[in-house]
């Protein structure tokens, strides 16, 4: 596939998740000892959790989830809907596949495209980053974090949560990781915009969040951010803000190198998922620029060039993304992680074999078992 107008063939007509089915593998050959791990799908919840593991104190703020007759699934705090319109109907078109919220058709789905291992991110979950009630976030965190748990047990070896995290109180946060780790989930979630008490913002950069990348890189998990935490309205504006969610890491790239975070903690390991690999070259040299024509005036200083700490600490997730593997000499073929994405719009459930094989046709056989599966496998550490 060695053009954009592939994409339009991949995906035009494909349908709504809940309307594909898996996709054949046919003759594929993959190279030997490929283990295929998707490092990006995703998962709701689907009943009640909350509501009945909240603490009794704090249960009637707490959020109410249910299903519809449609198989969507709602959030709702004080009976008012927890997200814009336009998002809950985008959840809706994925939410409604019966593995979005239940573990074995959810393996049907994933044994018949040839995923063995999983990371697994949330859905509306991730909408309680910014939501204001921080006693509240907290608690929706750690129950979710349980569920994770319980999850991955009725999938051993298979499902892989990735948490959520207290960032706002840097009191709790080493207690915070330590509880995901305790869990035995492989990573946590960084929002892309953290918000404290009140929806103030906050600053990774900022002395005061030095608790939080200490406890990081004292517990060794690698650290993942996602797409995701904007939204638009208006005429277009479901599509302004698809635009903008799948192009959005050069922020926390920045803070991560300038910041100087990457300098303190070298041994941190990055996940940028789902924003594919193609903003990463563009990425790097403009950080490249700002170090070499801003230089005296950059405080911190830094110790490496900004395409070292890429080598050495960050790595991006990708469905199929013919323009970024075009670039793959730039990115680095050990940085890049395949991922199926299940059961979003932009998943490539009902042609992952067509998008393993673009990677296998791509790259020689060493690279293609690291980007389908073996970084993965390392950066997780799933075995």
């Amino acid at each position: 596939m060695d053009n954009l107008n592939e994409m339009k063939s991949v995906m035009g007509g494909i349908g709504w998740p809940i309307d594909r089915a898996p996709q054949q593998r046919g003759n594929l050959e993959l190279p030997a000892g490929t283990v295929i791990v998707s490092a990006d799908n995703h998962w709701s919840v689907g009943d009640d959790i909350f509501y009945k593991r909240f603490p009794a104190y704090l249960k009637d703020r707490a959020p109410r989830v249910w299903t519809d007759g449609s198989g969507a699934v709602n959030w709702e705090f004080g009976g008012k809907p927890m997200l814009p319109p336009h998002f809950q109907q985008v959840l809706a078109t994925f939410e409604r596949m019966p593995g979005c919220i239940a573990i074995e058709p959810r393996l049907r789905d994933l044994d018949k495209e040839g995923v063995q291992k999983e990371i697994v991110f949330g859905n509306a979950v991730t909408a309680m980053i910014a939501y204001p009630d921080v006693d509240v976030r907290e608690w929706v965190y750690r129950i979710y974090n349980e569920h994770l748990a319980e999850m991955a047990a009725l999938a051993p070896g298979r499902f892989f949560g990735v948490g959520m995290i207290n960032v706002w109180d840097m009191s709790k946060v080493r207690e915070s990781i330590a509880e995901v780790k305790a869990l035995g989930l492989k990573s946590y979630l960084l929002p892309q915009f953290p918000k404290g008490e009140a929806g103030v913002s906050l600053n990774y950069s900022a002395p005061e969040m030095a608790p939080l990348w200490e406890a990081a890189e004292e517990a060794g998990l690698p650290i993942c951010f996602h797409v995701g935490e904007v939204f638009h309205d208006g005429p277009g504006g479901l599509a302004t803000t698809a635009m903008v969610n799948h192009s959005p890491f050069r922020k926390n790239l920045g803070e991560l190198i300038f910041g100087g975070i990457f300098d303190r903690h070298p041994s941190l390991q990055v996940v940028f998922a789902e924003a594919d690999l193609n903003w990463v070259p563009g990425a790097l040299q403009t950080a490249t620029m700002i170090c070499e024509g801003y230089g005296s005036l950059l405080q911190p200083k830094i110790k490496l060039n900004p395409r070292e700490y890429w080598n050495r600490n960050c790595y991006a997730t990708f469905m199929f993304d013919p323009a970024g593997m075009s670039m793959l000499e730039m990115i680095g073929a050990d940085r890049v992680m395949w991922t199926s994405d299940y059961p979003h719009i932009e998943s490539t459930y009902g042609y992952s074999w067509s998008a393993i094989k673009a990677v296998v046709d791509a790259v020689p056989p060493h690279d293609a078992r690291m980007i389908l599966g073996g970084t993965a496998t390392k950066v997780f550490r799933l075995q």
